[in-house]
C-alpha cells in the first residue's frame, strides 16, 4: 500500500507530460450488466520517472501486481475527505465500488494501471470521467482539483441497440478557462497519445455507426483506435451506435 501511494501521488503530475496509450474497454452483458474499464499504459511514465531518478521517492526497482480497492483509500483518507464540502464527499463516495489494477515491473519499464468498475446498468458510468479525475486528487497536498471535463459520455443498451452519446457540458467560463490552460500544458503531446476502445458484446454485431471501426473474428468485439488529440478537438467524434444481431 505504502508503495502504491507513492506511485499515485505523482501519476496525474507526470501523465501530463508523458506519451501514454488510454484504452476504454466494456464487457456488457445480455441484461445491460457488466464491467467498464480505463486502462493506461504509462510505461512512458515509467521511463520518466527512472530519468528523474533521486527527484522522485520510489523505491528500489521492484515488481508488483495488486488490485486496490477505492474503498479502502477513501477510509484512509477520510480526515482528508470529512474537511470537504458536503457535495465533493458524495461525488468521491460515489467511487466507493471502482478498483484500481496496477502491474509494474520497473525492471523492464512497464507501468500499466486500470480503473475498473462493475455496473448493473450503463447509467451507472454517467459523469464516470469527472469521478476518476475526482479520486486522483485526494493524495494532492494542495487539495487542487483537477479541471472538470467539458464533456461527458452517456451509454445506452436496449438489449440490441447499444449507445455511445458525448455530451457537452454547460459550464461556467471559469470552469472553461481552468480547462483550456490544462489542455496549452498538454497540447504538444497529444499527438502521441492513442486512444483506443474495445467493446465487448454478448452477440455479433451486426452494423456500427462508426465507419472506421473494426471486428473481432466472431464480430462480438469492436475497436475503435484514435489519438487523444482528435477527440479533444472533435470530441462527438466518439459517438455512434452498434447494433447487435
Amino acid at each position: 500500500m505504502k508503495t502504491f501511494l507513492k506511485y499515485f501521488s505523482i501519476i496525474f503530475i507526470i501523465i501530463s507530460i508523458v506519451s501514454c496509450q488510454f484504452t476504454e474497454k466494456i464487457n456488457l452483458n445480455n441484461d445491460g450488466s457488466g464491467t467498464y474499464t480505463l486502462n493506461m499504459d504509462m510505461s512512458a511514465m515509467m521511463e520518466a520517472m527512472q530519468n528523474m531518478g533521486d527527484s522522485t521517492d520510489i523505491e528500489d526497482p521492484e515488481v508488483f501486481d495488486t488490485i486496490i480497492n477505492f474503498n479502502d483509500f477513501l477510509i484512509e483518507k477520510k480526515d482528508s475527505i470529512a474537511k470537504l464540502p458536503k457535495e465533493e464527499q458524495e461525488k468521491l463516495q460515489s467511487l466507493k465500488d471502482m478498483k484500481l489494477h496496477i502491474a509494474t515491473d520497473e525492471t523492464k519499464g512497464t507501468f500499466l494501471m486500470d480503473f475498473v468498475f462493475d455496473f448493473k446498468n450503463l447509467n451507472e458510468l454517467k459523469n464516470l470521467q469527472d469521478k476518476i479525475s475526482k479520486g486522483s486528487s485526494i493524495n494532492d497536498k494542495k487539495n487542487e482539483e483537477s479541471p472538470i471535463s467539458p464533456t461527458d459520455v452517456r451509454f445506452s443498451f436496449d438489449g440490441k441497440k447499444f449507445e455511445r452519446k458525448v455530451i457537452v457540458k454547460d459550464l461556467t467560463e471559469e470552469q472553461k478557462e481552468a480547462y483550456k490552460k490544462s489542455m496549452e500544458q498538454t497540447s504538444s503531446y497529444m499527438d502521441e497519445m492513442t486512444y483506443s476502445l474495445e467493446y465487448h458484446f454478448p452477440r455479433p454485431i451486426k452494423n456500427s455507426s462508426f465507419k472506421n471501426a473494426k471486428y473481432s473474428a466472431d464480430r462480438k468485439t469492436l475497436y475503435i483506435d484514435t489519438s487523444l488529440k482528435t477527440i479533444t478537438e472533435n470530441p462527438k467524434i466518439l459517438s455512434f451506435t452498434v447494433i447487435l444481431e
